[in-house]
């Protein structure tokens, strides 16, 4: 007999009681996201996560409504992996190297898995909703961000120098995303020279000295 288990698991799969159950379900997690390495996710089939997972399409229908809302299950735990990772992303940063981590976050979350972060974009055009929770997630490394840099610097931000660091935050995404979708060149993310460039821009916008980090003001 399968054990019981009280995991709820993502908000957007349907309930399940036993472990044999919650192990399926994150097969079927785990297989969309090593589907969406070499597809687009609208190119995916319920058959084709299904075949990945090891499992029977009833199987899938039996932890996810449909594929939209099996798409919701993913984006919920790609957020939570980007979280547990941001507790500790700040540890051991330096004044030096703080905007370097920061950038890296940014890029990596793109570039672990692009293909779903193209759907997570499409379908934040189109529902609003969808979006509120990335730009929470985007508002708490926003944040993490600036209480390290306080600390490294030994004093409270300013309003202007808060100003400039949400913004070269969005700067960054803005050209990460426009680089994703569009690529418009010359650079492409995976390109060592777009990634150095990133923090190059980040220091210039937040107004925070490449040389020592110092935040000095420009």
């Amino acid at each position: 007999m399968s054990q019981e288990t009280s995991d709820p698991g993502p908000r957007f799969s349907l309930p399940v009681k036993q472990t044999r159950a919650r192990k399926t379900r994150d097969k079927l997690l785990a297989a969309g996201f090593k589907l969406l390495r070499r597809k687009h996710f609208d190119e995916l089939s319920v058959a084709d996560i299904a075949r990945a997972a090891g499992c029977a399409v009833g199987s899938f229908y039996l932890r996810f409504v449909d594929k939209d809302q099996y798409f919701l299950a993913i984006a919920e735990m790609r957020r939570e992996q980007s979280r547990g990772l941001l507790a500790t992303w700040y540890e051991g940063a330096t004044l030096e190297n703080v905007v370097a981590r920061a950038v890296v976050r940014e890029l990596e979350f793109v570039l672990e898995h692009p293909n779903f972060w193209r759907a997570a974009l499409r379908k934040g055009a189109t529902d609003p909703t969808f979006w509120q929770e990335f730009r929470e997630l985007g508002r708490e490394s926003v944040s993490r961000f600036l209480d390290c840099h306080a600390k490294l610097l030994g004093r409270a931000l300013g309003e202007d120098e808060i100003e400039r660091v949400r913004f070269a935050f969005q700067m960054v995404r803005g050209t990460l995303n426009n680089t994703l979708m569009n690529q418009p060149g010359p650079f492409q993310l995976e390109d060592e020279v777009f990634r150095r460039q990133m923090e190059r821009a980040f220091h210039l916008v937040a107004g925070i000295d490449a040389a020592d980090g110092a935040g000095a003001r420009r």
